[in-house]
């Protein structure tokens, strides 16, 4: 848990209540972590979005009722995710978009489910910066993007807490990684 701890430390500073949230590669480690969080820090009034290429993450992320909705796709086919957001949201698209994959060549799935002034939050590793300044330039969306590093004040309490917190997560946990 402490070797992602800053990616649901960073979401609990950018997810306010009432936000849409898209989590792209939200049914790994770290990704699991900030569904939780952001369905914490979004609330009732909010959406949290788990997108993911694995149908068995996503199956174990829905028993663990870490998301509101649950999509399959591959996050490099851009427009199809756009498509499929615009769907899950009715148009008005993601308020903040956390980018958490282990491969490269999503960044403009990122931007474009993100709504103009919105947050887009790279955790991947994978991320190539170029890509996602340029992208966003050339399809005029006008994000703010966020680069993620594994430190931020708090982050390993925040996820201790949501270990304590959450048996379901625990469990998950205690299978995939112990």
């Amino acid at each position: 848990v402490l070797d992602v701890a800053g990616a649901p430390a960073q979401t609990a500073k950018m997810v306010s209540p009432g936000d849409t949230v898209v989590i792209i590669g939200g049914t790994g480690k770290a990704g699991m972590l900030c569904l939780y969080e952001a369905k914490k820090r979004a609330g009732v009034t909010g959406k949290v979005i788990c997108l993911d290429y694995s149908e068995e993450g996503l199956k174990r992320a829905k028993a663990a009722n870490l998301a509101d909705e649950y999509i399959q796709a591959d996050a490099t086919d851009a427009v199809a995710v756009m498509n499929k957001i615009d769907k899950a949201t009715d148009g008005k698209m993601a308020d903040v978009t956390i980018n958490i994959v282990n491969i490269p060549n999503t960044e403009m799935a990122s931007i474009l489910v993100t709504k103009d002034e919105g947050l887009v939050y790279f955790f991947s590793m994978a991320t190539s910066f170029t890509k996602a300044a340029l992208g966003a330039e050339g399809v005029g969306k006008d994000v703010d993007m966020v680069v993620g590093n594994g430190y931020t004040k708090g982050h390993a309490e925040i996820s201790l807490q949501i270990m304590r917190e959450s048996k379901e997560l625990r469990e998950i946990f205690e299978k995939l990684y112990a």
